[in-house]
């Protein structure tokens, strides 16, 4: 069998878990993109926009719902994403900080959610297989937070058990997944090969991006910013 056979496998199994053990995904596209100057979540690589890109990404994960919280031109970012399995929250207070988009994401959730992977709409090149070694992890362990480490760096994508679902609802202005990471110590990691977690902050990263797909290679001085997101 390929490998793509086997991830497809992998992604099947997970998103059919036994007991109904529901895990969900929590795709933050709200932000106002100060740094890259417009709103990064419609930049486009190879013709798609990145919002789209992810959720195509979490559509192949194996995760049993997905709800993306936007903000900053909501209508136009609402409107890349028709058609695709994705429910769409609008963050009102988006220019408050990275919190109020996690807790408006967690407020969505189905009342069957058991945990859920919170993913940035502006990291290119994470794979659906990756979310599946997070959720995998999860469900090996009973771990209350899982979390993408890369060359040092505590990362997204994070899942988080319903278990701090109340944590997270509480989070107000710039406090994001750090916050939460951090009061739990024990959390367990998944190891990511370098460059894999790149994250879409400045059009120079663009660039960057669109030079690894003209290449092929993930450099390893791609790095993601940690935990707390955009």
């Amino acid at each position: 069998m390929s490998e793509r056979g086997r991830e497809e496998d992998r992604v099947k199994d997970a998103k059919q878990p036994p007991g109904g053990d529901l895990v969900s995904a929590i795709l933050l596209a709200a932000g106002l993109s100060s740094r890259f100057g417009k709103a990064k979540q419609l930049a486009e690589l190879e013709g798609t926009a990145l919002v789209s890109r992810a959720v195509a990404t979490l559509e192949r994960a194996p995760v049993g719902e997905i709800v993306v919280v936007v903000g900053h031109r909501a209508a136009e970012v609402t409107r890349k994403l028709e058609g695709t399995a994705a429910r769409i929250v609008v963050n009102e207070d988006y220019g408050t900080g990275l919190g109020s988009s996690i807790r408006t994401g967690v407020g969505a959730l189905s009342r069957e959610s058991r945990a859920a992977v919170v993913c940035l709409a502006d990291q290119p090149f994470v794979t659906a297989d990756l979310i599946g070694q997070i959720v995998s992890r999860h469900r090996q362990t009973g771990a209350d937070v899982v979390a993408s480490f890369s060359e040092g760096l505590v990362t997204p994508p994070v899942l988080f058990s319903s278990r701090l679902y109340g944590e997270m609802a509480e989070l107000r202005g710039d406090r994001g997944a750090k916050f939460i990471i951090e009061k739990h110590p024990g959390f367990e990691k998944v190891s990511v090969e370098p460059g894999l977690l790149l994250d879409v902050d400045t059009e120079e990263d663009l660039r960057r991006a669109r030079s690894v797909l003209g290449d092929g290679v993930i450099r390893k001085g791609s790095r993601a910013r940690g935990a707390d997101g955009p």
